[in-house]
């Protein structure tokens, strides 16, 4: 199981029910999205599953991300992802 982060765009101008589509057929293929925009979605996902999720019919393409460390904005994009990211798991307290 290898999680990596993705860039998936999609195939035609933005609507809320195709983005809420792809997003939903990564969250079944047990990815999670990082952040969504009007082209498209950079999600967390396992390598194995990328070619289900270029399956969907409003996709075109699905493409690795990686982030320069002392790039300029890659500090705030991690932010962001991880406060996403943070909003999608169950936190559990005994």
């Amino acid at each position: 199981m290898a999680i990596q982060t993705y860039l998936i765009a999609f195939k035609r101008e933005f609507s809320q029910d195709m983005s809420r589509s792809v997003q939903h057929r990564v969250k079944q293929r047990g990815g999670f999205i990082l952040m969504v925009a009007k082209t498209g979605i950079i999600a967390a996902l396992d390598d194995s599953q990328v070619p289900a999720v270029a399956e969907h019919p409003d996709v075109k393409l699905v493409g690795g991300v990686t982030l320069n460390p002392q790039g300029y904005a890659a500090d705030r994009l991690q932010r962001i992802f991880a406060e996403n990211l943070s909003k999608q798991l169950q936190v559990t307290t005994n």
